[in-house]
């Protein structure tokens, strides 16, 4: 007697578990902001869970935050730190009731609360439990395994948001802060350099404000053509771990797709 085997799940149906990542950095309530600063830079994460004495999740620190927080106390000086964190603690700035969703639940449903949120993860849960989370790059492996053929051009971003090289640092995360986006392309005469991220951003805070962002901005970029297909240039952002790629058209960047464009897609 042959068995019957059920098929496979369609990769935006697969559950969470498939996909997300059980090593969580996570905070407590009393933890200072420095460490998680600090921790973020050291795991290039962009969100830490706050949890409570009893281990329930109760909030989310997220560079955003900590970069909103730091622009507020930058001084006007050039030589003033571009971004210090005050001595506060995660239960003085952490946004409250972060996202989370069930381990039973799927990757689309995943996608679409990062989609409706404009978040770059969801945290996951076993009943009161806090066990992992899946973050935009997850959903940019799910793109690739269904092999999305549309063009990179259908989700990118445009204009791009961009900075030259000589801008000052503080002019940099004024615009990090101001347009509540996570990168600027770095352009010179038209030509995409690299990408000032809030990662670079978080990394300087101590640096004098005046400093050019050329000795910080980072050079690795992913670039691909506007016709790249879908799964192809997802593949790279999950292969990588990236969070962005510049849309080209005969070589000259014309648009910027993030991790999040990913699961916008599969949201919808």
């Amino acid at each position: 007697m042959i068995a019957h085997l059920a098929p496979r799940a369609a990769p935006f149906d697969q559950p969470v578990a498939t996909y997300m990542s059980r090593a969580l950095e996570i905070a407590h309530l009393d933890t200072p902001i420095e460490k998680i600063a600090a921790a973020m830079d050291a795991r290039r994460i962009s969100g830490v869970p706050v949890v409570d004495a009893t281990g329930l999740l109760t909030g989310v620190v997220t560079r955003t935050d900590l970069i909103a927080l730091g622009a507020l106390q930058a001084g006007r000086r050039a030589l003033s730190p571009a971004m210090p964190l005050p001595r506060r603690t995660a239960r003085e700035v952490m946004s409250l009731q972060p996202q989370s969703i069930s381990i039973r639940s799927t990757m689309r449903d995943a996608a679409r609360i990062m989609a409706t949120h404009a978040i770059h993860r969801v945290f996951v849960t076993e009943g009161p439990k806090l066990i992992g989370v899946v973050g935009a790059v997850d959903i940019a492996a799910v793109v690739h395994d269904a092999k999305i053929s549309v063009p990179l051009s259908t989700i990118m971003s445009t204009p791009l948001v961009s900075v030259s090289p000589r801008a000052p640092l503080a002019s940099a995360i004024e615009l990090l802060d101001r347009l509540r986006v996570n990168a600027l392309v770095v352009l010179d005469d038209g030509h995409a350099l690299g990408v000032f991220t809030q990662t670079e951003a978080l990394a300087a805070r101590d640096l004098p404000r005046s400093t050019p962002i050329e000795a910080l901005f980072d050079p690795a970029m992913v670039c691909l053509p506007s016709a790249t297909p879908l799964y192809r240039a997802a593949g790279q952002v999950a292969r990588l771990d990236v969070r962005r790629v510049i849309v080209c058209s005969d070589r000259d960047p014309v648009g910027l797709v993030t991790a999040l464009d990913f699961a916008r897609y599969v949201a919808w």
